[in-house]
């Protein structure tokens, strides 16, 4: 027990070590006392220094400690090596232990995923299971300040959204608790030279040197370099880090003011609907957030395949000209201004949207979007309106046709010479592009267009009156 008690003691050459991590750990409330704390361990440098630093505070703090560790298989003997090295430290330290091996290989096949994200999945599946079991309050993980400037890095490379660039929180939700980063404050060197002075034993993973990884290639070519210019460079960015963080926060709060003017769809089918005048009133870094919100719903946070570029491509939709445009994103989503409206939505196909069907005298039908149209026999003294149309049936022949529209469908419109285009009359009427694919019209079973629904009719059909009237009513439950 002496032995053991002398192995966690500090000395005065790595005093200010632990008093920086001590006073990082407090700052942000990481870890409290009498707390039960997984500690994520791989047996490299990092994760073993955590875990002696987390022992030589156990019985000061009265906290529970379990190393836990995974074998992911992809190194094989050495991978079921490391596992049982960090075990053997465990019990040699007087800590609980728990280890799993997984399949990456597997899930690899399974989700379609990469090495390193399968690998990932598996491991903080792992993690999240032992909280549970173990009832922790906390997960703590070994990144050091070097491991966050590489991601901030990586980050800077791959996007220029501001929100992009935050690197990785000191904490956060995860299980029935919270994961911590105590070591964000400190660099690579530190922790080696505090394994060093405490005898701490490691294990080295040889494929950390290789650069085919994106982040050992950071590591390797680019952190020297900016150490070399700054040695505190690792601190600037976790200062950094922690700005960006509390400035987007305030942002997406703020934001939150933009999203309450628009309208979120409550069903299976996700849709986000605005008005653009209203969408413009807020300031322009609003406008920006809101949108990468309104993605983080659309697409359930899932939104690695958006970069600026989509951003610039949204901005300069709402503030061009055209009254009518449209967007493709990725996974089908789309992107839809008419006029004053701004829509959001994944894409559904054109014969999706399409339907034909008969209708006779006596006889209902019921649109995709619930509406009914039915056709009676009537007289030429009953008033029409916007939902009723009334024709001679001398001049048409049954059945009627409702339908949506076909590329090149003309009309003759009532008090008008010759004909026109079913397209021009949308863009005359200010109908939204997302509504016109579905927006029915009548033929009769010769193919003349009789009506389209609510906005024109044609004229043809009422001239020398043979006595018969044929009346269609359009009802939409939803506008009663």
């Amino acid at each position: 027990m002496e032995k053991e008690s002398r192995q966690f003691e500090s000395n005065r050459s790595d005093l200010r070590m632990e008093q920086i991590v001590h006073s990082f750990v407090k700052e942000h409330q990481l870890i409290s006392p009498h707390q039960t704390v997984l500690a994520a361990v791989s047996g490299g440098p990092d994760s073993m220094a955590l875990l002696h630093f987390l022992c030589s505070i156990k019985n000061s703090w009265n906290l529970k400690i379990i190393g836990v560790s995974v074998n992911h298989g992809l190194r094989g003997q050495e991978s079921q090596e490391d596992l049982e090295f960090v075990k053997n430290q465990c019990e040699e330290w007087g800590i609980d232990f728990a280890g799993a091996s997984v399949d990456v290989h597997s899930h690899k096949r399974e989700s379609g995923t990469g090495t390193q994200e399968s690998a990932r999945y598996l491991r903080y599946q792992f993690f999240e299971r032992m909280m549970e079991e173990r009832e922790a309050d906390v997960l703590a993980m070994g990144h050091h300040g070097d491991d966050q400037a590489e991601t901030m890095m990586m980050q800077l490379v791959r996007s220029a959204r501001p929100e992009s660039l935050q690197g990785m929180p000191v904490q956060r939700p995860f299980g029935r608790g919270k994961l911590v980063r105590p070591f964000l404050s400190l660099s690579k060197s530190q922790i080696a030279d505090y394994n060093a002075r405490h005898n701490v034993r490691v294990r080295i993973d040889p494929s950390n040197e290789e650069t085919n990884y994106t982040r050992n290639a950071f590591r390797k070519h680019v952190m020297p370099f900016l150490k070399e210019q700054n040695p505190k460079f690792h601190s600037h960015m976790q200062t950094m880090s922690q700005r960006m963080r509390e400035d987007q926060s305030y942002i997406r709060e703020q934001a939150g003011e933009v999203l309450d003017t628009m309208c979120f769809s409550s069903n299976m089918k996700k849709i986000v609907q605005f008005s653009l005048s209203t969408f413009k009133t807020f300031p322009l870094a609003l406008q920006r957030s809101a949108f990468h919100l309104i993605l983080n719903y659309l697409y359930v946070n899932q939104t690695e395949d958006i970069s600026y570029l989509h951003e610039e491509m949204f901005m300069n939709l709402l503030y061009d000209h055209k009254p009518n445009a449209k967007l493709d994103f990725p996974q089908g989503l789309q992107v839809v201004r008419a006029y004053d409206e701004v829509t959001l939505s994944f894409d559904r196909s054109d014969e999706e949207d399409k339907y034909e069907f008969f209708l006779n005298a006596g006889e209902t039908v019921v649109l995709p979007d619930g509406a009914h149209l039915y056709a009676e026999w009537g007289s030429p003294q009953e008033k029409e309106g916007d939902s009723v149309f009334t024709c001679d049936a001398h001049h048409v022949k049954l059945p009627f046709i409702v339908r949506t529209r076909r590329n090149g469908d003309r009309m003759r419109l009532r008090g008008m010479n010759g004909s026109k285009k079913v397209k021009d009359i949308f863009i005359d009427q200010k109908i939204p592009a997302h509504l016109r694919k579905t927006w029915p019209l009548v033929t009769d079973s010769n193919g003349e267009i009789l009506w389209l629904v609510g906005l024109k009719k044609s004229g043809g059909s009422t001239d020398g009156s043979s006595g018969t009237w044929l009346r269609l009513h359009y009802e939409n439950k939803a506008e009663t």
